[in-house]
């Protein structure tokens, strides 16, 4: 069967995974110019997922990774095609079967930045990278730290969907939910 994936985040990366494994052709497509960018949701990794493949890439702690660069890898291991900035109105005549993996923002707004390990403030998540950095997001402004922050960014989720465990956990279930 010809898929069509649209979104190219953990979810889509995920749910496109498990139907090329399940002999689909597939395709992501996505109205964003890079897949992994911007972040809007940590990189916290709960470890019910083993993400063992990507460590290397994603500099994969026991309490976190970069979920943009988990994104890039998983693309870069998963021979499907992809349509980047798209005109995502215009593709699902193309297709068998469509499956629309973007969520509508759902739970608070987070604001989350990078700092270097050691001069992260106490935020609702943590997670520790291993270059050396340490991603924190809250619920209320980023407090400065020491030295600034290197990165910066900000998203609305519920909490329970903040792990990358829970937005791969979810592609594979919609990719599930399609069997013919």
């Amino acid at each position: 069967m010809k898929i069509l994936v649209i979104g190219a985040d953990l979810v889509g990366l995920s749910c496109a995974k498990k139907l090329f494994e399940d002999d689909h052709q597939v395709t992501i497509a996505d109205s964003r110019a890079e897949i992994g960018h911007p972040q809007e949701l940590p990189g916290l990794h709960s470890g019910v997922v083993d993400l063992s493949t990507y460590a290397p890439q994603i500099h994969l702690t026991e309490t976190g990774c970069r979920r943009p660069w988990l994104e890039k890898s998983m693309a870069q291991k998963l021979p499907i095609n992809y349509l980047l900035r798209a005109d995502l109105a215009n593709l699902s005549e193309e297709f068998d079967l469509t499956i629309d993996t973007r969520s509508k923002p759902d739970g608070d707004q987070w604001f989350g930045g990078v700092t270097l390990q050691g001069r992260e403030p106490q935020t609702e998540i943590i997670a520790n990278r291993a270059d050396g950095t340490v991603e924190c997001w809250t619920r209320n402004p980023l407090p400065e730290v020491e030295g600034g922050w290197l990165e910066r960014f900000d998203g609305i989720f519920s909490k329970d969907m903040a792990s990358v465990d829970a937005s791969i956990l979810l592609g594979i279930q919609l990719a599930s939910e399609q069997k013919a």
